[in-house]
């Protein structure tokens, strides 16, 4: 697998939740978050409004590195589930296009704490917008 420098996107919210990019190819793209005191329910774990950022952020990323382009990705329909809370210091996503086709992609997230328990679980449709590399 060879995994392509992260995308030179920039997605100011994205940014301001402190989402890191980790990896990005044709094949997956990967997200990390430090858990911060601002990004918590009122049980201390991290906001279920933030978990599912972060898996729309991560299948918008497996779009961008499965077409080889920098932008252009639009969410059209996104479902998603929770199965745990995230109470530890890290939370980890991983996207994957299930299935591509000339415009339309196909995807599939999960995020996980640090211990690899599954926080959560979404499945998506995303429009691309840019022109193929």
């Amino acid at each position: 697998m060879t995994t392509q420098s992260p995308s030179r996107l920039r997605i100011p919210f994205v940014e301001h939740l402190g989402i890191r990019l980790t990896e990005q190819s044709k094949e997956r793209a990967s997200i990390v978050l430090d858990k911060r005191q601002e990004l918590l329910n009122s049980w201390g774990a991290t906001h279920g409004g933030v978990v599912m950022t972060m898996l729309d952020y991560v299948m918008s990323a497996a779009v961008r590195g499965h077409y080889g382009v920098d932008g252009g990705v639009l969410t059209v329909d996104m479902s998603g589930g929770f199965m745990n809370a995230g109470y530890s210091s890290h939370i980890h996503a991983e996207g994957r296009v299930l299935h591509g086709g000339q415009s339309t992609a196909f995807c599939e997230a999960e995020a996980r704490d640090e211990a690899g328990k599954l926080l959560a679980k979404a499945i998506g449709t995303f429009k691309l917008l840019s022109e193929r590399k």
